[in-house]
């Protein structure tokens, strides 16, 4: 299949609302960025805006990157969501991979070990 304007609506009337990168997916000989031009172009270069944000998603591996999902149609974007702090980040983390702060070197745990 080769990139176009229509290529791409096609798509998106047949499998419905989807990222930049699941788009790209349908053309494998082309580079990403090519994609990326031709839906922003369906975005903003015509008479009337043809795709729309739908909603928003995080994907990737380890760090989660903010992705639009776009639709076919002439709606109102999707509010982007707050950023995520380092702090609330980090929080997050450390409820994940809740480790108990024990000191194995001590004197007395040792001695408790022992009482056993």
């Amino acid at each position: 299949m080769k990139l176009s304007y229509e290529a791409v609506r096609s798509i998106f009337r047949e499998c419905g609302p989807m990222t930049m990168r699941e788009v790209a997916l349908f053309f494998p000989d082309v580079p990403y960025n090519n994609v990326g031009s031709v839906i922003s172009g369906l975005r903003i270069k015509h008479s009337q805006k043809q795709l729309y944000i739908y909603s928003w998603t995080r994907e990737g591996i380890g760090k989660k990157y903010l992705r639009a999902v776009y639709a076919i149609g002439n709606k109102r974007d999707a509010t982007k969501p707050p950023v995520i702090s380092d702090k609330d980040r980090s929080k997050e983390w450390r409820a994940r991979h809740k480790v108990p702060q024990v000191v194995a070197n001590s004197v007395f745990t040792w001695g408790q070990h022992e009482q056993r």
